[in-house]
């Protein structure tokens, strides 16, 4: 598995065609079983190209507990919508994903992202794992 996406793209016509806005510079990458490491990211890397570099990561449970996404889309979503802050009526215009967050979605997102600290911790603790690439959201970014 990977922990992001190799590109940042949008689509340009549902279902037609999409737009490669950036490629990574790098992406980790985790195999099941481990032993077959060496020759799936020899074809993935080859698939890829020079970029992204895919760089090896333990476990997939580790680049899966870093996934940003798993912590941001649904913070986001209810730091917006939560019956704390949207009154259930519909809005004038479309609002965009990442623009408007505030100190009410940041405590969302912090609360989120200690959570899955907190199991790392303890998966770690309780069954010897490495994962070490589970960082947190600040860290991810960082």
């Amino acid at each position: 598995g990977f922990e992001t996406l190799p590109w940042a793209c949008r689509f340009t016509e549902w279902g037609r065609k999409a737009t490669v806005l950036g490629t990574k510079g790098s992406i980790l990458a985790a195999v099941t079983p481990p032993a077959k490491t060496p020759k799936a990211f020899a074809a993935l890397q080859g698939l890829l190209g020079v970029f992204p570099n895919v760089a090896q990561s333990p476990t997939n449970l580790g680049i899966s507990l870093r996934n940003p996404g798993a912590v941001i889309h649904p913070g986001v979503m209810y730091g917006r919508w939560c019956p704390e802050k949207w009154d259930g009526k519909p809005v004038a215009e479309k609002p965009l994903f990442y623009q408007g967050v505030e100190d009410f979605s940041e405590s969302v997102l912090l609360g989120l992202t200690n959570e899955v600290q907190a199991v790392k911790k303890k998966m770690e603790e309780l069954c010897g794992l490495d994962l070490k690439d589970a960082v947190d959201l600040k860290q991810w970014y960082m």
